[in-house]
């Protein structure tokens, strides 16, 4: 369920997504015309007569949903419930979506997704995100998941299964005005590539992560960098950095700390 804005009569809004999996939905576009089945990818855009918000409802399989900054990206205003609709790809979902004030996962199954990269990416006006409820346990990469949300002063993914991730490089860049993270619970056993991890995060006051195993990453470059309100690191003291494979892997981390 999600609420969506249109700012001239007849104007369009069209669902983007990968033309991926399988589809086989109802659409209820939440104005006067009758819900929409669809059983084919074919753009799903819908016109509406009247200006204002809308309120558009999904049931039945609709596997992803894909704006990767483009399209329609500024129309969507608030997402009420993710829902159950048989997610298998929510990689890139909600990339640039600048005007997306509220994510309400709700009653949601992500046990299919594997990629969550960029899904939450320059997100600015969300102030507070609660993803706990997402099953994580087959995702690979969280690179960049929610860099660029810089409006975010809450963040609860505190039962995040981390345990295949591979990749969290860039996974809060700029993320500034966060004031606290909790990633203690985090399993970091076959993550490689902590690249700018951390990377301007300037309001943490203090960060925990005596839970990070590193034995495998190859590269933590400005992982911490900038992070200029940060008393306390936990943890960090133990990392293994045998597995670092270049010179440059340390370069900067924790500048400006």
């Amino acid at each position: 369920i999600s609420v969506w804005a249109t700012t001239v009569v007849d104007e369009t809004i069209t669902i983007p997504c990968q033309n991926v999996g399988t589809f086989n939905a109802v659409v209820d576009w939440g104005d006067t015309s009758p819900p929409e089945t669809i059983t084919t990818y074919n753009g799903f855009t819908h016109e509406y007569a009247a200006i204002g918000e809308h309120t558009i409802s999904i049931t039945g399989t609709f596997p992803n949903i894909y704006f990767n900054t483009g399209g329609d990206n500024l129309k969507i205003k608030r997402v009420t419930n993710l829902g159950t609709v048989g997610w298998t790809r929510l990689n890139r979902a909600f990339f640039g979506c600048a005007n997306l004030t509220q994510f309400t996962a709700g009653s949601t199954d992500t046990s299919a997704v594997t990629d969550l990269q960029l899904i939450f990416a320059n997100c600015t006006s969300l102030t507070s995100l609660d993803v706990s409820s997402f099953n994580t346990s087959l995702v690979t990469t969280m690179q960049q998941m929610f860099n660029g949300c810089s409006g975010l002063t809450s963040l609860d993914l505190s039962s995040f299964d981390t345990s295949s991730v591979l990749n969290m490089s860039y996974m809060f860049l700029s993320c500034n005005t966060l004031t606290s993270l909790n990633v203690s619970s985090f399993d970091t056993s076959s993550v490689t590539n902590m690249y700018f991890m951390l990377r301007g995060c300037s309001g943490l006051t203090s960060l925990n992560v005596s839970s990070f195993v590193t034995t495998n990453v190859s590269n933590m470059e400005q992982m911490i960098n900038g992070c200029n309100s940060l008393t306390s690191i936990v943890g960090a003291e133990d990392f293994d950095i045998t597995g670092l494979d270049s010179t440059g892997d340390l370069t900067s981390f924790l500048t400006g700390g």
